[in-house]
């Protein structure tokens, strides 16, 4: 195993606790259990990786030429595996569609290094997990498990619009424990719960991802909307309130923490919050229309009237 940090989970409420320490793939399954993995999904992952040793083997990685051509292999084998990249939150529903996301990407390229003896890290980003080996100079290389190529620091943090703040608390772009990796499919799974509307029972994991990664505001964001949902308003506002102190980059928290001010009849603060949304994002349409929603219940209908005119004209940009 290639993770620093402690590994112990204990259990709490129906979140699973996770019973072997294998791979962390295997790791992750055994977790998804309560959700679907079954028997026959780990069957699968113990094939693949056996296929990996054949196909690859076990290589000493000394440099980036090194790490590149290993890291091709496995991206070789997982595209003939027929995997391709989408959103899906759970791991073995990806093994069932081979369509996985950038978390189970990463999970699998560990899982293969772990059984090679390479070792391949998890690095968070928002909304985005890559990889990262490092060298004995302590110098490292970054691996687009999506895209199957190595990419420098500068550009997730360009293309994904990171804060310096973020970087410099550890929220994101820092190499991640075993047990931090661990909080990131926790996360994951409580926001597979929440599309389903199952927001009572999602919170108890955004609980253990953050005891896992204290600093993961993903999960303080996903913690606070089910809050939200659940009409919790003032665990919803503290919960936005610290996601964005961790990540002030991200308009959709702005946009949820302007709706817990409107629900509370605080005006003021909503529309500042909406307004803050609108300029990280101008392409989202939503917190046009909720300022809309503010001006129609203080009263003003025909600022309400420009402001969902604004929304609606936003929304068939589609500038996404």
């Amino acid at each position: 195993m290639f993770f620093s940090g402690h590994e112990t989970i204990r259990a709490r409420s129906a979140v699973p606790k996770p019973e072997r320490r294998e791979t962390i793939a295997h790791l992750f399954l055994e977790m998804e259990r309560s959700l679907g993995a079954k028997d026959a999904h780990r069957a699968y992952l113990d094939g693949l990786i056996e296929r990996a040793r054949r196909t690859i083997g076990a290589v000493p990685i000394r440099d980036t030429a090194g790490a590149a051509a290993v890291l091709k292999k496995i991206d070789t084998l997982l595209r003939d595996e027929g995997f391709r990249f989408k959103s899906n939150y759970l791991l073995f529903r990806g093994l069932d569609s081979r369509t996985i996301d950038c978390d189970s990407y990463s999970a699998l390229y560990i899982s293969i290094g772990e059984s090679l003896g390479i070792p391949i890290l998890p690095v968070y980003a928002p909304n985005h997990s890559f990889l990262r080996i490092y060298f004995d100079d302590g110098s490292y290389m970054n691996w687009e498990a999506t895209e199957g190529k190595s990419l420098p620091d500068a550009h997730f943090i360009e293309k994904l619009r990171i804060e310096g703040s973020s970087i410099r608390m550890g929220v994101y772009m820092k190499t991640l424990s075993r047990s931090e990796f661990i909080g990131v499919e926790y996360n994951n799974m409580g926001a597979f719960l929440m599309t389903a509307g199952r927001y009572a029972d999602a919170v108890p994991y955004f609980d253990r991802a953050l005891r896992l990664y204290p600093v993961f505001s993903s999960a303080y964001h996903n913690r606070g909307s089910s809050r939200y949902a659940m009409g919790r308003l003032d665990a919803a506002r503290d919960d936005l309130t610290e996601a964005i102190r961790l990540d002030p980059g991200r308009a959709s928290t702005r946009n949820t923490l302007g709706d817990v001010y409107f629900d509370r009849r605080e005006y003021e603060r909503a529309v500042k919050e909406y307004l803050e949304s609108i300029r990280l994002d101008p392409c989202f349409y939503v917190p046009y229309a909720s300022i809309g929603l503010v001006m129609r219940a203080r009263g003003d209908e025909a600022a309400a009237r420009e402001w969902l005119g604004k929304a609606e004209e936003v929304k068939k940009k589609k500038c996404y």
